[in-house]
């Protein structure tokens, strides 16, 4: 599907990192959105976009939110916004908004989920199962939409320099610590722009491509846990163990 002037784009979570990005580079003349969580208020402002501009050609689900700990360390109201808002959010979206591109036979789908939803990182369990379901769904979607013309995209990235990572709480742990604050520097060195993120989810749309992952750290772990299973199963010890730490 070729991107093209007049096109009308809906991005959630446009506000900034990767949404705000994927909005910017949008071709002239398309439109942009953001959609709230809530089932309510994403119907009410698909009636009103379906209204003004119709049917949208391509759906960008992008807003999200992220919260690392261990599930001892959780409160209910931790999962209940990771998932409202990861999961949730993108299944009423699409609930809301992908009946009139089916009506239209035509469209992409674009979801951002995370090397999250692709292996089961340690200290992830509210952020990993809501980005799980969202690799899920848009594999369902993959096969299902096929039928009306309308491809689909999952993203996952793994650091990515936005907002989220000031902003992502991390349970259990002083702020202040040394090794925390050193993780969290390592994490800056690897992570990718927003705008590469946005490149990357442009491409796939015009090239139908299913899955993208944006750097070479994903590549490589989901290359070994899929054919290196031992080697990733002592990865994943390997940085439980270096998470643990933090508590201590």
């Amino acid at each position: 599907m070729k991107l093209e002037r007049g096109m009308q784009v809906l991005v959630t979570g446009a506000a900034s990192g990767i949404g705000r990005a994927a909005a910017l580079a949008r071709r002239p003349g398309t439109t942009a959105g953001r959609a709230p969580p809530q089932f309510d208020a994403v119907a009410a402002l698909a009636g009103e976009i379906h209204a003004a501009h119709g049917p949208m050609d391509v759906l960008m689900n992008v807003a999200g939110v992220a919260l690392f700990g261990l599930v001892e360390d959780m409160q209910h109201a931790d999962w209940k916004r990771v998932i409202d808002v990861n999961l949730w959010g993108t299944i009423h979206v699409i609930e809301c908004f992908l009946p009139a591109m089916i009506g239209a036979r035509r469209g992409h789908v674009v979801n951002i989920a995370s090397l999250a939803g692709l292996a089961g990182l340690p200290w992830h369990a509210a952020y990993s199962t809501s980005k799980w379901g969202v690799v899920g769904l848009s594999e369902v979607l993959r096969y299902d939409l096929r039928q009306h013309r309308i491809g689909v995209t999952v993203v996952c990235p793994g650091a990515v320099d936005t907002p989220m990572k000031h902003s992502a709480a991390v349970l259990g742990v002083d702020p202040s610590r040394p090794d925390l604050l050193a993780l969290r520097q390592r994490f800056d060195r690897q992570a990718v722009s927003p705008e590469t993120v946005a490149r990357m989810a442009c491409e796939a749309i015009e090239r139908n491509r299913f899955l993208v992952v944006t750097s070479w750290d994903v590549r490589i772990l989901h290359f070994c846990k899929h054919h290196l299973s031992p080697l990733y199963h002592l990865a994943m010890i390997s940085v439980s163990n270096l998470l643990n730490r933090l508590r201590t």
